[in-house]
């Protein structure tokens, strides 16, 4: 019987900036890796294995009783490479495919250089400004969206400096939070010297005005054969482009959440189609698996605008993994809130486990959640980082 092989490597999008397939991540991405190393059980297909050390045989026992649709997974350091049919990262670059390499997993199994050449290459910011310009080439959505970023491959910024008092300089590569910079009014001699690093490190920076944000949200999907499927809608909260959680609900509970309060339903099933067309010429052909594609609403001049492509991350999300999870292990007239945490000091994340479980105890109905508070990956006194979902 063939089986999936599934890694979370939480530093790709730092890998990917690097470019080198000798990349070392730095302490806190090897830290977070280590503490959601079975993360990926609660989206991989069945019958898959997970790459990692091994959870607490009591923790992996207790879930599998709980959850009868994780009892055809496995979590290991050491699978049964013989067996693996395809390799599912978080995301693929140069230095993930070497460390599998080295593990002795069948290089037909990964991807080529060339190929993650061309996964690099579409993961620059370059591919959502060339998006946001097929976008605007749709008459019926025009309007109630922005121009589309600004590629500098100099650093004479200044007179985009001049027409927007409040901008974000991007990184062409970056990862949540990373790799920006905000601008409110003039440009010190640090942030041109920033621009400048950049320049030199990535050839080019993303110029953008900043927003009056009023919510996040994306729209995920899965190239597969050359062919685009939308997989679901993704609801969530970030604080100066870091990512903080995704709403727990039914994909059409955030659909009739976003039309209700912001968009038409015209609009943003527009959005959705042209966006998956442009996926399809432009992307499909040289990448698969999922890729998520973050907007937002912003409030201009007393209305509503959307954001339809603030980028495009060709990798696994936390918005996909929210809307899997939900739909696997959930109760559909539910809701709650998906959540990653950081807790820097030595047994603070225990505590906090201790008092949740206690606080907002864990009630399921026929494998799926009704209500309470589940972390997704064991805790002990050393842990550090946690994905937890809090239900009700």
């Amino acid at each position: 019987m063939s089986v999936n092989l599934y890694i979370f490597n939480p530093d790709h999008d730092l890998a990917l900036a690097n470019g080198d397939e000798n990349f070392n991540s730095p302490q806190s991405a090897r830290t977070f890796a280590k503490d959601l190393a079975c993360f990926p059980m609660w989206y991989a297909e069945a019958n898959s294995a997970v790459l990692g050390a091994m959870p607490y045989r009591d923790w992996m026992v207790e879930m599998r009783q709980i959850f009868p649709q994780l009892l055809n997974l496995t979590v290991s350091s050491n699978p049964d490479l013989s067996v693996i049919s395809s390799v599912y990262p978080w995301g693929w670059n140069a230095a993930v495919r070497k460390n599998l390499l080295l593990r002795n997993v069948d290089e037909q199994r990964l991807p080529s250089i060339a190929q993650l050449f061309e996964i690099r290459q579409l993961s620059h910011r370059e591919t959502a400004i060339r998006a946001m310009h097929f976008l605007q080439e749709d008459v019926s959505i025009k309007e109630l969206i922005p121009q589309p970023a600004t590629l500098f491959e100099t650093e004479n910024v200044e007179e985009f400096v001049k027409q927007h008092s409040l901008i974000v300089f991007k990184a062409p590569w970056s990862s949540s939070g990373k790799g920006l910079c905000w601008v409110n009014g003039s440009i010190s001699d640090s942030i041109l010297g920033w621009i400048r690093n950049i320049i030199e490190k990535q050839d080019a920076v993303v110029a953008e005005k900043i927003y009056d944000k009023v919510q996040d949200f994306a729209m995920e999907f899965l190239c597969k054969g050359g062919k685009v499927t939308f997989a679901g809608y993704s609801l969530f909260q970030t604080e100066r482009g870091v990512y903080k959680s995704n709403e727990l609900a039914s994909d059409d509970a955030i659909f009739e959440t976003l039309t209700r309060e912001w968009i038409s339903t015209e609009v943003l099933l527009s959005i959705q189609s042209r966006m998956k067309i442009f996926i399809e010429q432009k992307i499909a052909p040289k990448y698969s698996g999922y890729l998520g594609v973050d907007m937002f609403v912003y409030q201009q001049d007393n209305r509503f605008m959307v954001h339809p492509c603030v980028e495009i991350n060709l990798r696994m999300t936390m918005g996909m993994v929210a809307r899997i999870f939900f739909d696997r292990f959930v109760d559909e007239q539910c809701k709650g809130r998906f959540f990653i945490d950081h807790y820097p000091q030595i047994g603070e994340l225990l505590a906090d486990h201790v008092l949740r479980k206690i606080s907002n105890p864990l009630r399921l109905e026929n494998g799926r959640i009704q209500q309470g508070y589940l972390s997704l990956s064991p805790i002990s006194k050393s842990s550090h980082y946690r994905a937890r979902v809090e239900i009700g």
